[in-house]
C-alpha cells in the first residue's frame, strides 16, 4: 500500500535528521542498510512542496526514527514543533 504525502522543506529536514542517526547506528552493527539509504536518497531528491509516494514500511521506518528523534529533543528540553507536524503527516 502507497500513501502520498506532501513533503515541505522542514519536513524533508526534519526527516533526514532524524534517518541519519539510524542509518548509521545500523551500519556500525553491520546490519544492512540499503533500504534506509535509498530512503534517504529518495526523499532528499524531492522537490520541496510536492507529494511523494511512500510505502508502508518507509512510513513506519520515518515515524519510528521521527518519534525517537522527537524523544530526544523532549529529553534535552528543546522543541519538537517540526518532529510533531511530521508525525501528524505520516498517521
Amino acid at each position: 500500500m502507497m500513501k502520498k504525502i506532501k513533503l515541505t522543506r522542514a519536513n524533508k529536514s526534519i526527516t533526514l535528521k532524524a534517518l541519519a542517526p539510524y542509518y548509521y547506528q545500523q551500519r556500525a552493527l553491520g546490519h544492512s542498510t540499503q533500504e534506509v539509504g535509498k530512503l534517504i536518497l529518495k526523499i532528499n531528491a524531492l522537490p520541496a512542496d510536492k507529494k511523494a509516494s511512500f510505502y508502508a514500511e518507509e512510513i513506519f521506518l520515518m515515524r519510528s526514527t521521527i518519534n525517537q528523534l522527537r524523544n530526544d529533543q523532549l529529553a534535552k528540553g528543546q522543541y519538537t514543533d517540526a518532529a510533531d507536524d511530521m508525525l501528524l503527516k505520516l498517521f
